[in-house]
């Protein structure tokens, strides 16, 4: 009896792997090989779907989201277009006992129109896209990072004596300036990045306006989540880029699985268990349309930015060693947020942790040539009514971005806000530092009352 009872509770033992046959049903032939691992077609569509899911929901537990309503980041790319459709069909899914209640209260699609750079973009394409999911549509043009909002007027403009060459002898100043009634916010943004001297400045300060973009619709939508389509290549490739640019401070927040780095939205990227050419296969064999989306060194060397060379060898050196973009990125995922990175500032530019010390590092790592700063002087301070300086409100990828940008481009109008938010926050702390010194005084100091105790 006591055998009987065991055995009737035992789960029923899985079949055998049948060589040259699908992993899962062992009765069809293979279509693809993920990994050195074969699937057919149905089984492996099943598979992505649940192993989206499963993501998706590990994420929510992880950082304790409740049911809100969530935005979906569409791109056009290959993997936002497929994770447009695993959560349109997760949010349509039949539920039952205790899966009856969908994960979000509701979902919207976002989509950041980027022909004022790109002509070529297919925005037609991407608007089809998103109609097929049957999900409410809201898209945002790249040139609105200039249009003023609620008691925004001034823009923040770069000061051009306030930068020397040297690391050393840097010093980041910019004044308060109105636009000009007559520059539309199209020639504007053109401005900006004509402004900015080379491929990888640029490709940096289009995702920062476009991160801005989607953070202001997701408020404005009142969404509590963005789903961001970042694979694990892409996610291999972001993790080398961003340590090339000096990063590494806010790599955790950039580029992690979940980041609630951004006050009142979190940012989840339920697409991180993706390789590339596993979102190729599921869009082809679930139709699932996509789009081209260009970029600054579409169709580049190699060398064209720090972007595209990262790309070339996180893609080249997984060709033969498949286990590298896995292996990137569950070394990312063993990565926390150092306690002064959350305690940090935003900074200025592109809204991540600013070191306090960012500019002495700089000055300490940066090689100038001798006969460059052997006879020029210190920086002046700001000493003008109308100039201000920042800083110390940048972090040091953004300090290196705007040491080479030319001197006059106007900073898009979020950098007015996040300075006043950064120049309210100096002035609380002021205001403590004060109030302390005054009661300093009247103060005990914990080890007396130790001395007196013992």
């Amino acid at each position: 009896m006591c055998d009987a009872y065991i055995n009737d509770a035992l789960p029923p033992p899985r079949r055998k792997l049948v060589p040259g046959m699908c992993i899962k049903c062992k009765v069809t032939k293979p279509s693809i090989s993920i990994r050195r691992t074969l699937y057919c077609k149905d089984c492996f569509v099943k598979a992505s779907i649940v192993k989206f899911r499963a993501a998706l929901t590990k994420s929510r537990k992880r950082v304790e989201l409740p049911q809100t309503k969530v935005l979906v980041a569409l791109s056009g790319g290959a993997a936002s277009s497929a994770m447009l459709k695993l959560t349109a069909d997760f949010m349509n899914m039949e539920r039952k006992g205790t899966d009856a209640e969908p994960p979000f209260t509701g979902v919207v699609v976002g989509h950041v129109d980027e022909s004022c750079l790109f002509p070529g973009s297919q925005e037609d394409e991407i608007c089809a896209i998103a109609a097929e999911s049957g999900l409410p549509y809201f898209k945002v043009a790249l040139e609105d990072v200039f249009a003023p909002g609620e008691g925004q007027l001034a823009l923040l403009e770069l000061v051009k004596a306030s930068i020397a060459p040297g690391a050393a002898l840097d010093q980041f100043c910019a004044r308060l300036v109105e636009p000009a009634q007559t520059d539309s916010h199209a020639d504007q943004l053109k401005a900006l990045f004509a402004g900015l001297t080379s491929a990888t400045d640029k490709e940096d300060m289009l995702d920062i306006v476009k991160t801005a973009l989607i953070m202001r619709l997701a408020r404005n939508l009142e969404c509590g989540a963005v789903l961001l389509g970042d694979s694990a290549t892409r996610t291999a490739v972001k993790v080398m880029a961003l340590t090339g640019h000096g990063r590494g401070l806010s790599l955790p927040l950039e580029a992690g699985t979940e980041s609630q780095w951004f006050h009142g939205v979190v940012v989840v990227r339920p697409m991180r268990d993706f390789v590339v050419k596993e979102i190729a296969f599921f869009n082809r064999w679930t139709r699932q349309r996509a789009a081209f989306v260009p970029t600054f060194t579409t169709g580049g060397p190699r060398r064209a930015s720090i972007g595209r060379l990262a790309e070339a060898f996180i893609v080249e050196l997984d060709r033969d060693f498949p286990s590298t973009v896995p292996t990137v990125c569950r070394t990312l995922q063993k990565l926390e947020p150092r306690a002064e990175a959350l305690a940090a500032r935003p900074c200025v530019v592109c809204g991540m942790p600013a070191e306090p010390d960012a500019h002495a590092w700089r000055s300490r790592l940066t090689i100038s040539h001798a006969q460059d700063t052997e006879h020029l002087p210190v920086p002046v301070e700001a000493s003008a009514a109308d100039s201000l300086d920042i800083t110390s409100c940048l972090c040091y990828s953004c300090q290196n971005m705007l040491h080479h940008t030319t001197p006059g481009t106007v900073l898009p109008r979020f950098c007015t806000t996040q300075l006043q938010n950064a120049e309210d926050l100096t002035a609380s702390a002021n205001n403590h530092n004060d109030l302390r010194a005054k009661i300093e005084e009247f103060l005990i100091d914990d080890s007396d009352g130790s001395d007196n105790e013992h």
